[in-house]
């Protein structure tokens, strides 16, 4: 072990012929720290040496070995450099080589000479090859050339010198850290072996071998290291704590609703009420479509925790929603006498202090609020439950700073962001997943279309105009607050309310964005909620959990700008009452991926089609950076596409734990995990 902790030594404690104190630099810049950084330096691509052909066979722009003999050479200069040219030849036919400012090939290439070359085909009126490299009386090796990550002042023959020094001298060193068992179900390579096949592999099979040995690898580091505290805290997580086991109120509560709970609704609430009843702490993520009624569901948990003596939060992510959550449950709760108070950053003075107070001494049984609640001054009786919406949109470290001010850390999360099933055991690899997958009876799929011309945008503020004679309202959604001359004809939310208050003089515009004072988006929304505002210009800050039931139609313009992901949150403000929703997509985009997002959003309403629809057409790092630390970083896996190898992987770290009580045996596995998540 002790050599093996080598490997995660400081770049510039070990020697390696080569890498000076200038090229550590360089290094350090490509991320590259550790002796272990630089072994697992992996090449981005390769250049396929394998490629041997007759000349009459060779295409431009492709690389490629030549072997034949040399029938003319000549000397001169171009561009005021010097200049070798020779001619090569074989039975099929002939080809000229350049080399520039290169005496040692004019000296050492004669008339006669056998010689293999190897480099790019250039096609301009006849075939050549500029600075090819060349061997006389001897075959280039046919292999692949590792490519780098590089910079300008970091050359490629550097880093394979510096990497080849490396594997020669402590490649020794990498134990192997993948169990045996899953070593032989999948038939993988050693570990020195692999790492030599994936830095100078002889050919593409060997290559491809190498890369899946290390895309199971980075899913094994990535899935031990999120079971194996999920092994250990399940094994603790029961019989906790023991709740009396009350219903009453929640009783009383869904009796009162004037419609009935979904399926999927009442499947979630029984799910999370078993964990309660037996005294487990709750860690759930409860993910469903916009409008399938999570946060009645989270209503429910918190009045059962309520009514069994403890209290509850809900944290949102904007004053907008925390209010808005606030205005709700104090509706739903007016005749069960639950207290319920509201705490934001706008709370000052000797208001906030009598809060805080009472909140310390368990007079509030809920508290909703924003970030305010994980401040060190919020202080709870006996807090039993949270609840967090919009989980993506809070850090780990602000979930941890919450969940430590509870008496029980029993934890709910909601996204509105759906994402695959498989896709988020991995990305919440921590929590158990709930999923909402059935809307509302009574709820209409929102009609969407495409608008890609200025005919069909005349025919639309035609259809507006009619919406509002019959009551509706609608949203304008822009990218932009202010125009912008970089971003050309993009229309910014400022130049949309003024458009559209001469397009629609008759009625009563509002206009809405980020840059506003709280207390001014406050206003226009109530203005908009209480039907005295026909059409609300916004950005994307009525993204997230705006409610206007009577809101039915929704134009987003320069569509083209918006993931689907963010198209279908959007899209998700209408449709929530019970009249026929529309949704206006504008843009007259070529692009292709552009194309694809919009004829998805016009072909479905399910947010899970949409979720995977937007997997595919994006990078998958980009959408998880800030979900999963690990996961962003995976050069090898796909999530989307390697579903497949993450599920035979995420199955025998199960298995394995449970065969080892929660311990990782492989003490190289566990030293590598430890580096990668805690150090």
């Amino acid at each position: 072990m002790v050599n093996y902790n080598l490997l995660y030594s400081d770049l510039k404690d070990v020697k390696i012929q080569g890498l000076g104190k200038v090229q550590l630099g360089k290094f350090n810049k490509l991320g590259v720290h550790t002796l272990y950084d630089l072994l697992y330096f992996f090449p981005r691509a390769y250049e396929n040496r394998g490629n041997s052909k007759k000349i009459d066979k060779i295409l431009a722009d492709e690389f490629v070995i030549l072997t034949g003999t040399i029938v003319n050479i000549s000397s001169q200069f171009a561009a005021r450099r010097p200049m070798f040219k020779a001619i090569l030849a074989d039975e099929t036919g002939m080809i000229e080589l350049v080399w520039f400012n290169n005496k040692f090939v004019k000296n050492y290439v004669h008339v006669g000479d056998e010689v293999s070359v190897y480099g790019k085909v250039r096609k301009t009126m006849k075939f050549q090859m500029i600075n090819p490299e060349f061997k006389r009386d001897e075959q280039i090796a046919e292999a692949m050339l590792p490519i780098y990550p590089s910079t300008a002042s970091l050359k490629q023959p550097t880093i394979r010198k510096i990497v080849e020094k490396a594997l020669f001298e402590y490649a020794y060193l990498l134990e192997e850290n993948i169990p045996k068992e899953l070593m032989e179900q999948e038939n993988l390579p050693s570990r020195i072996r692999a790492i030599m096949d994936i830095h100078f592999p002889k050919n593409e099979e060997v290559m491809e071998r190498a890369k899946r040995r290390f895309m199971l690898e980075e899913i094994l580091l990535l899935e031990a290291g999120i079971l194996q505290n999920r092994f250990k805290i399940d094994q603790a997580n029961s019989n906790v704590y023991k709740l009396e086991d009350k219903k009453g109120l929640v009783r009383e509560f869904i009796d009162s609703l004037n419609y009935e709970l979904t399926r999927a609704q009442k499947r979630v609430i029984t799910e999370i009420y078993k964990e309660l009843k037996n005294g487990k702490i709750v860690n759930r993520l409860i993910q469903g479509d916009v409008g399938s009624g999570k946060t009645i569901v989270s209503f429910i948990i918190l009045l059962y925790i309520v009514e069994n003596g403890y209290q509850g939060v809900i944290m949102a992510p904007t004053e907008i929603l925390a209010t808005q959550h606030y205005l709700g449950i104090v509706d739903q709760f007016n005749n069960l006498d639950v207290r319920v108070e509201l705490l934001t950053g706008s709370l000052k003075g000797k208001k906030k202090e009598k809060m805080l107070l009472e909140i310390e001494n368990g007079v509030v049984d809920i508290v909703i609020g924003t970030h305010s609640l994980i401040e060190d001054n919020v202080i709870f009786k006996n807090l039993g439950l949270i609840v967090i919406d919009e989980q993506h949109r809070f850090g780990v470290t602000q979930r941890k700073l919450l969940r430590e001010k509870g008496n029980l850390e029993n934890l709910i999360v909601m996204s509105a962001t759906p994402i695959p099933r498989s896709l988020a055991l991995t990305i919440y690899g921590d929590l158990d997943v709930s999923i909402i997958d059935e809307l509302p009876k009574g709820r209409s799929p929102i009609v969407t279309k495409w608008i890609k011309s200025e005919e069909e945008k005349r025919k639309m503020y035609e259809f507006i105009e009619k919406k509002l004679r019959k009551g509706r309202q609608a949203y304008v959604v822009s990218p932009l607050i202010e125009e912008s001359e970089t971003l050309g004809n993009i229309k910014s939310a400022q130049e949309t309310f003024e458009e559209y208050s001469a397009i629609f003089s008759n009625w009563k515009i509002g206009l809405i964005h980020g840059r506003q004072k709280y207390q001014e988006k406050e206003e226009v929304m109530r203005l908009f909620k209480k039907g005295e505002i026909d059409i609300l210009v916004s950005t994307t800050v009525i993204e997230v959990g705006v409610n206007v039931p009577n809101a039915s139609i929704m134009v987003i313009r320069d569509a083209q700008r918006f993931g689907l992901s963010s198209l279908h949150q959007l899209r998700g403000r209408v449709g929530r009452g019970s009249h026929q929703s529309y949704c206006f997509l504008e843009s007259e985009t070529t692009n292709k991926i552009s194309i694809k997002r919009l004829e998805a959003m016009e072909s479905t309403t399910d947010g899970f089609k949409i979720a995977e629809e937007d997997l595919k057409l994006r990078n998958s790092g980009e959408i998880l950076g800030t979900r999963q630390s690990g996961i962003s970083d995976m050069l090898f896996t796909d999530i989307v596409k390697n579903v497949r190898e993450i599920k035979i992987v995420r199955d025998f770290v199960i298995e394995y734990l449970k065969n080892n009580n929660g311990d990782i045996g492989n003490e190289f596995l566990k030293l590598d995990i430890y580096h990668k998540f805690f150090n």
